[in-house]
């Protein structure tokens, strides 16, 4: 009673001491898919992924960009002033002070680039698409990441609840024991070994209990979840049906996987931008061909000007913003370049873009081989589920059996405490292979899925 007082004591000072810990208490509840939504958006893969996708994007618009003709213009202003000496027929010294204003605008429009842009513009989408592909492909992931931890957590419940109903089992008896060892009619060394097991059985439900939490904490990790201790996760039906129809089928699952693998498209999708970005390099073997036009003007205003000793400057002159505007000229042509040898530059990158177009290739090859055999892999991990579930329910229902017959037995003293506490035993152990059995078998639908290119959400 005293010690309770005490704990009750400490409680209250805690709360009064931190008046946000009651807040702190309340715990929500997180079910699959909310953990699913939290991994996809705080995960770092995808905080990247959508990176990347922007930055294709980007490069899509620059690709663009260059069919489009620029703008550029142009200002200027410059002062003159000090004694400058021409001759031609004499002698002529030039004293000037002059204030000079020019402005330009020009435009150039590429007409022929020797497909550079062409090449270069169908690359940049080709990646953006093979960056999206990428994207989803990493959420897929994720998804089947968080799922497993989610159904390990599940798995974790499933067997604290057994190891519980467990030691409620051995307490019992061991409690049973007790009254029948005081009145004589149970031998001592009953209680003993029954002490002992419920010993056992309490230190499996407490190496239970530590498992669970420890991979709630890794299951938070992943959701980057820092206060572990105001969530917990909501439990769901296991789904063990073996669902034949959808997976019992090797050769369909390879051919699904095959046409539906998102990072298969994506590696076709790189295979084709590194085919583009070699044609883009090629071009450089041929000529460019631009049409460019600009206009062109500028004025000037004399402060003073003496020519040979003798003043010069005009008795009237234009204001600048007249002349800016009067005397505007404009310039119009086509021009053509061909650079005949450019020091290997061009070769040299068509060298390298060949080797990584192939890698590419290389790398599209290895994507499908691991394709196939990830999902016979996970094919055969399927039918050993399945078998593992059929085997299972038969053990589950023997022990079953054998514990109710046994332990009738026991309560009417025909059978040892040995005999009892085996089949209570192999009972435990039956249980918790079948709640084994059958979150591995959804797992295993899930794992499935995955490798055949089920979407994300």
């Amino acid at each position: 009673m005293k010690k309770a007082f005490i704990k009750i004591a400490g409680l209250i000072s805690f709360l009064y001491v931190n008046p946000l810990a009651a807040q702190q208490g309340v715990v929500k509840v997180l079910n699959l898919q909310e953990c699913i939504n939290i991994g996809l958006d705080h995960s770092t893969a995808v905080l990247k992924g959508n990176n990347y996708v922007a930055q294709a994007g980007a490069q899509v618009l620059a690709a663009y960009g260059q069919y489009l003709p620029n703008l550029v213009a142009a200002a200027g202003y410059n002062y003159d002033r000090g004694n400058n000496l021409f001759s031609s027929a004499g002698f002529t010294l030039v004293n000037e002070n002059r204030s000079q204003f020019n402005y330009q605008l020009t435009s150039s429009l590429n007409i022929f680039a020797g497909n550079y842009n062409n090449a270069n513009s169908r690359a940049a989408k080709l990646n953006l698409q093979a960056s999206n592909l990428t994207l989803e492909r990493a959420k897929q992931q994720i998804t089947l990441d968080i799922t497993q931890s989610y159904l390990q957590v599940i798995l974790d419940k499933r067997i604290v609840a057994l190891d519980s109903n467990n030691l409620s089992t051995s307490l019992k008896r061991e409690e049973q024991l007790t009254m029948l060892t005081e009145v004589g009619r149970k031998a001592k060394t009953d209680l003993y070994q029954q002490q002992a097991q419920t010993s056992s059985d309490k230190l499996l439900y407490i190496n239970a209990q530590s498992r669970m939490q420890n991979d709630k904490i890794l299951l938070f990790q992943k959701l980057r979840i820092d206060s572990s201790d105001n969530y917990d996760i909501a439990d769901i039906p296991i789904d063990d049906n073996a669902d034949a129809a959808h997976y019992a089928n090797k050769d369909m699952l390879v051919q699904t996987a095959l046409q539906d693998r998102v990072d298969l498209q994506s590696a076709n999708l790189n295979v084709e931008s590194a085919n583009w970005i070699t044609k883009k390099y090629r071009s450089g073997y041929l000529p460019t061909v631009s049409l460019a036009a600009g206009l062109y003007n500028s004025g000037a205003y004399f402060n003073s000007l003496t020519v040979n000793g003798v003043d010069s400057k005009p008795a009237d002159q234009a204001a600048i913003p007249t002349q800016l505007y009067k005397y505007t000229y404009g310039i119009a042509g086509i021009n053509a370049s061909w650079n005949i040898f450019d020091r290997y530059y061009t070769k040299s990158n068509v060298r390298i873009a060949k080797l990584n177009a192939d890698n590419a290739r290389i790398d599209k090859q290895d994507t499908e081989i691991a394709i196939v055999s990830n999902v016979k892999q996970a094919y055969n991990d399927y039918v050993n589920a399945v078998q593992q579930m059929e085997t299972v329910d038969k053990g589950l229902m023997a022990a079953q059996k054998a514990y109710e017959a046994v332990n009738g037995k026991y309560k009417e003293g025909a059978s040892d405490f040995i005999t009892e506490a085996n089949a209570q035993l192999v009972l435990l152990q039956a249980g918790q292979s079948k709640v084994q059995a059958s979150v591995n078998m959804m797992l295993q639908k899930k794992v499935i899925d995955y490798y055949v290119g089920a979407n994300a959400r």
